[in-house]
């Protein structure tokens, strides 16, 4: 099941070997230690550019983070999980 989000969430990240990479996130009063990120993608969007990061925490859903260059915010996008 996926469920849509799409709300802003605190994101911590690391750049390694120039790139970015998030490595934890605070979504609704709880905070989300990135385990693994399953893969990327940018997206252009007009003159900005979007990354979006597929990860895992240590539960078994799985979350879309995306990253906006247009006004340097993360949102959660949605959560992949089972049901």
């Amino acid at each position: 099941m996926v469920t849509l989000i799409e709300e802003p969430v605190d994101v911590s990240a690391v750049f390694r070997g120039g790139k970015l990479r998030p490595t934890a996130f605070l979504w609704r009063g709880r905070r989300y230690d990135i385990r693994r990120v399953l893969g990327t993608y940018r997206a252009p969007k007009g003159r900005y550019l979007e990354l979006y990061y597929s990860v895992m925490s240590d539960n078994p859903e799985v979350y879309e983070l995306r990253f906006s260059t247009e006004g340097m915010s993360w949102s959660l996008v949605r959560v992949h999980g089972e049901g």
